[in-house]
């Protein structure tokens, strides 16, 4: 079965050629064999992706008997609490199988009410952290969760599942609690997870076919490290490199949730040294069935096709591949200012609008700016063609933030970004810190649902620190940073979509 359909445009040509220089390099076995050559000394411990599709199928009888383990004990509810970045593989294959999956991957109180508002004494708490950092958010928001299955009478422990490095700071504290404790690669880089313990796991225990799942990646495998011209990665990875214009990703093409894993995986792997990755509407001609994803760059319309382990393994590849063309670091960590020293300061406040407080640094901003739409002019006017907006907000609930990506890019004629953050710092928020010109508009919110945090401090906490961490690290880069706290995130979110409206 073709992973690839024949590109249509001015590209094809040039991508051809990419493909062919590639073939004769022998790139693609290469990687197959694990060959860190193919990038230098940086990759030489990350490489450990190439072979999932084989290496994780002991994972197949482990996941099964704890499904069935916690089926028997009448838990059927799986909530995933992991680090930004570890969530996309996980979240993927499990809408991709309409397996019912809850992600925690931010302190978001709103997000976190979401989730304790379900049934928390038939729930299975899977912890993804390859790090096991004791003091990190997805730490703090598992304490949470565990402590409110211990109020419906039962044991945490016996309903954990903690994923990470063999040694980790999690690993012994997890096993010596009574937790399931599943060991993940340490070869692997978060973006490249997919398919390891990161992201089978909890999709599986959520009711994910992991063995198709992993049957379908293995299948793509030869086609993929073959060197030749026709090999659909390469061909892929011409077409990521060849042109210059933004990579466009019909939104509701391809396998549920494919789309925005791909967006995440390009943006992170090639830094800003490759094409920006657009989710957006789909043009006239893209869809299909569901397993065609739809894409476009520089008016060359091209589409992947496959199950979602196929389009996994050839997507890796190929971002790889790309990577290795334009100069970039595919494996290279996300953006995660540090927080050791102590919780940086937010924004400075330089007006009020409503609901609406403008926080700004520097001097980008006009004195006197007192309106969220003057505001946003100012940002675009600074924007050097990108803007980015990052919502730290509660996906479900303030889920209407997303519209305002496409009525700011209409409106400001820039190429506009939307990300629920810190989920998109290692995809997205890579490639905006490592390319010159974006402007960033950071949307953060008061919130009714806050709560402690099992030894000290409370997630509004956690999250300010995270944002003022993140701002300070825009600042520092001498990139124009909007910010809008919403004091009530409903009347709020109105307030903003008004002022876009007006620009």
């Amino acid at each position: 079965m073709a992973l690839l359909d024949p590109a249509d445009g001015p590209l094809a040509a040039d991508a051809a050629l990419v493909a062919a220089r590639l073939a004769g390099e022998t790139v693609a076995s290469r990687i197959g064999d694990g060959d860190p050559s193919v990038w230098g000394r940086a990759a030489t411990d990350a490489l450990g992706w190439a072979a999932l599709p084989r290496t994780s199928r002991p994972l197949l009888g482990q996941v099964a008997g704890l499904r069935e383990r916690f089926r028997v004990d009448g838990a059927r509810r799986v909530v995933l609490v992991t680090a930004p970045g570890l969530a996309h593989g996980a979240d993927l294959l499990a809408r991709a199988a309409g397996a019912p999956l809850t992600v925690l991957d931010s302190a978001d109180p709103g997000a976190v009410a979401d989730a304790l508002a379900g049934d928390m004494a038939t729930t299975v708490l899977v912890v993804v952290d390859p790090m096991g950092d004791p003091d990190g958010p997805a730490a703090a928001v598992a304490r949470v969760l565990a402590d409110a299955i211990r109020e419906e009478g039962v044991e945490p422990a016996g309903r954990t599942v903690a994923v990470t490095e063999p040694g980790s700071p999690l690993d012994g504290p997890a096993r010596a609690a009574g937790a399931t404790v599943v060991t993940c690669e340490r070869d692997v880089p978060a973006r490249f997870g997919t398919l390891g313990a990161a992201g089978l796991v909890a999709a599986g225990l959520a009711g994910a076919d992991l063995e198709e799942i992993l049957a379908d990646a293995a299948g793509a495998v030869d086609a993929v490290v073959a060197d030749a011209a026709e090999n659909p990665a390469l061909e892929l990875a011409g077409l990521l490199t060849a042109g210059s214009g933004p990579l466009r990703i019909a939104a509701g093409t391809g396998p549920d949730g494919l789309a925005g894993w791909v967006e995440h995986l390009v943006g992170g792997s090639t830094g800003g040294l490759g094409p920006l990755p657009l989710v957006g509407d789909p043009w006239p001609g893209a869809g299909g069935s569901g397993r065609v994803l739809s894409l476009q760059r520089d008016e060359t319309f091209f589409a992947t096709r496959g199950g979602v382990g196929a389009q996994v393994a050839l997507w890796q590849h190929a971002v790889a591949v790309a990577a290795r063309v334009l100069g970039a670091d595919p494996f290279a960590g996300g953006i995660a200012p540090a927080l050791a020293e102590g919780t940086p300061a937010a924004l400075p406040c330089v007006g009020v609008d409503g609901d609406v407080e403008i926080r700004a640094a520097g001097d980008w901003l006009p004195d006197g700016t007192t309106s969220v739409a003057d505001a946003l002019r100012a940002l675009a006017a600074r924007a050097e063609g990108t803007l980015a907006v990052e919502a730290w907000l509660d996906p479900v609930d303030d889920a209407s933030a997303a519209v305002l990506r496409p009525e700011l890019a209409r409106r400001t004629g820039l190429l506009t970004t939307f990300g629920w953050a810190p989920r998109g710092h290692d995809g997205l928020g890579r490639h905006h810190r490592d390319a010159p010109g974006a402007a960033f508009c950071v949307v953060t919110g008061e919130s009714e649902h806050d709560r402690a945090v099992p030894g000290g401090g409370t997630l509004a906490d956690l999250v300010a620190a995270q944002v003022g961490a993140d701002a300070a690290d825009l600042v520092a880069r001498g990139r124009p940073v909007l910010g809008l706290h919403l004091r009530d995130r409903l009347g709020g979110l109105v307030t903003v979509a008004r002022a876009v409206e007006q620009l």
